[in-house]
């Protein structure tokens, strides 16, 4: 069936069509605007256009470009429009015999292309500008950016992009539409549907790879946005809303309303404490957020900004409201999602009125989370997150910088095994020396962290504890139940196997931390070395949320889930874990020094794509589309 929907998807597009103008489609109409002020934006521009006209080392090719498209945007000193576009000229790799021809340098002052995404990014901006704006633009400014699309569309062609890399997959394929049709050469326009095919393809029958991105779902969106928007290609335009209408039903389902964010584990989060990202630039004119978001400014130009939407607006694109209502009115759900073709490549969710919990049966990198949680009623509450760290930084402060300049905090990717049930997750983690990790992971300690919101209880056994400080922790005893409460919810933890990661073997401390008065959250720490380690260190937790629990069955349920049969075993390398879950047995048989997750029982069924409480809600977005497509 999947070869068959793959087919038919490439098939939907195989025909020629000509690329004859179409109106633009408009998006699902917005809960709100940005509401911006004309005059204010004009303000703002005035105060980039110094960088601009002179620029220091630090001005990105982003900004150069976001000027550019949002001075046309207001149709504010359109004379300053060529210059700024001179200056992305000179960012520009103009060598043809360049591997990075037609690429921009991330900076102004970096002596090459260090990040290949840069010509994606830009490229978006010149596409989008000369699609809405190029007729207002002053004649030098439109002969300098269609100089800069044309060499742009050879520096795209020069950047092979994989089809599980989605966020610049969807932006290329995007970018060689709307440019190609700039440009008016429908052959490069029609290497940009083909990217489309192949990526709704590759997706029917894998997932979205970068799954649940707080950062990468809201360029997700806006690529396809672009499309169904403006793409000449009237299939072309209903491919793309049709993947708008399969990303919207992903949020919907993993939206933990309480704290305006998604929810669960996700891939590609730079944001430890909050999960926040800029999905929100749809969320926000959704309806979906209580207060307006401070987006990220990736490569702005430093100032004021709150006026300049004029891309925002242009790559809107909201949820169809009848299926988001109906998948958000299921509470308790239960969701699972696919995200790539292996087996642990599943991530799983269960949405209560007052908690989450969510996981993942793998890691993909450093920025990814693979178990979060959620409590509490509002944005202000921190999520909880598992994790392994390397560097001593439980709450992402401690950033550094990568070659092209971005600053990222990045945490280990250690061997993750993981049976998700229901309320409930069992989840062993293990990193050290002897142990593969992706990234080549350099280790300067070993730690498994736990967030847990400020304003929450916390209860270790039937006593409730205070943190204590880095120097004084409060010591936590192997075995003990650690809960987390607030009102009527709770998200219990019990530590099954905490090992030090010394010569000295053994098990490791736990603490209970809180860095420094008024932060938004506290630790809890297995610290399997305090130093560089010298051998494996091993974490197998399981955790089990509840609600509507009141101080008398507060009390009940401590006891139950503390009096929980467990059995943990280590042979030969093997670890095995067996938990009586609410919902039957939960299993873990692996052996982390090989990579090999052995057996795993009792976990949630997987679906075809995205199932919420059993029901498959995703596989079926994408085999109409595709009927349609070919009808």
């Amino acid at each position: 069936m999947r070869k068959l929907i793959a087919a038919m998807l490439l098939a939907g597009t195989a025909t020629t069509i000509a690329a004859a103008t179409a109106p633009a489609q408009e998006a699902p109409a917005a809960a709100r605007t940005w509401g911006a002020d004309k005059a204010a934006g004009g303000r703002e521009l005035d105060a980039m256009w110094p960088r601009v006209a002179q620029p220091d080392d630090q001005v990105g090719i982003r900004g150069v470009f976001r000027f550019a498209l949002e001075s046309a945007g207001l149709n504010w000193r359109p004379e300053r429009i060529a210059p700024a576009l001179d200056l992305a000229r000179r960012m520009q790799d103009l060598d043809p015999a360049s591997k990075t021809y037609g690429n921009f340098r991330w900076r102004y002052g970096q002596s090459a292309v260090f990040d290949v995404n840069g010509v994606e990014f830009s490229m978006f901006q010149a596409g989008l500008m000369h699609r809405l704006f190029g007729d207002r633009l002053p004649p030098d400014a439109r002969t300098k950016l269609e100089a800069l699309i044309d060499t742009g569309i050879k520096g795209m062609q020069r950047h092979p992009v994989k089809l599980d890399y989605t966020n610049i997959y969807l932006t290329q394929a995007a970018n060689l539409i709307l440019c190609g049709e700039a440009a008016n050469r429908p052959e490069i326009a029609a290497q940009g549907y083909a990217r489309l095919d192949a990526w709704l393809a590759f997706t029917t029958g894998h997932g979205v790879t970068e799954f649940d991105s707080p950062t990468y779902y809201g360029i997700d969106i806006e690529a396809l946005a672009a499309i169904a928007r403006y793409a000449a290609r009237t299939e072309g335009r209903a491919q793309a809303a049709v993947a708008l209408r399969y990303f919207w039903a992903d949020v919907a389902a993993n939206w933990w309303a309480p704290g305006d964010r998604l929810g669960g584990a996700n891939a590609r989060s730079y944001d430890y404490l909050w999960g926040r990202g800029y999905l929100e630039a749809q969320t926000w004119p959704a309806g979906w957020l209580r207060a307006l978001p401070e987006l990220e400014g990736a490569g702005w130009i430093a100032g004021p900004r709150a006026n300049l939407v004029s891309m925002l607006d242009a790559a809107e694109w909201g949820p169809d409201q009848e299926q988001a209502d109906a998948l958000r009115r299921q509470v308790p759900r239960t969701v699972v999602q696919k995200w790539g073709a292996e087996p642990e490549r599943i991530a799983t969710q269960y949405v209560g009125r007052s908690f989450s919990l969510g996981s993942a049966g793998a890691g993909r990198g450093g920025d990814d989370r693979m178990l979060v949680g959620n409590i509490g009623n509002s944005p202000d509450f921190a999520q909880m997150i598992l994790f392994m760290d390397g560097r001593g930084d439980p709450f992402g402060r401690n950033k550094q910088a990568e070659r092209q300049g971005a600053m990222k905090a990045l945490h280990l990717v250690p061997f993750l095994a993981t049976v998700p049930r229901g309320p409930e997750i069992l989840q062993l983690l293990a990193a050290g020396p002897g142990i593969e990790m992706k990234n080549g992971d350099k280790l300067d300690r070993l730690l498994t962290q736990f967030t847990i919101p400020a304003q929450a209880e916390i209860w270790v056994g039937d006593k409730r504890v205070q943190p204590g400080t880095p120097q004084t922790p409060t010591r936590i005893p192997a075995g003990a139940l650690v809960s987390v409460r607030w009102k009527d919810a709770v998200i219990g933890l019990r530590i099954l196997l905490a090992t030090a990661a010394t010569s000295e073997g053994g098990g490791a401390a736990i603490e209970l931390v809180r860095e420094k008065v008024g932060d938004p959250a506290s630790r809890l720490t297995i610290v399997h070395a305090a130093h560089e380690p010298t051998g494996q260190g091993l974490a197998a937790l399981w955790l089990r949320g509840a609600e509507g629990i009141d101080a008398r069955s507060f009390a009940r349920w401590r006891k139950a889930f503390a009096a929980a049969e467990a059995h943990v075993e280590q042979h030969g390398g093997v670890v095995r874990l067996n938990v009586a879950g609410t919902r039957g047995p939960m299993r873990i048989e692996a052996d982390p020094t090989h990579g090999n997750r052995i057996r795993t029982e009792g976990a949630e069924p997987a679906p075809k794509l995205l199932s919420v409480n059993g029901r498959e809600v995703g596989y079926p977005i994408l085999t109409r589309a595709a009927r349609r497509i070919v009808q």
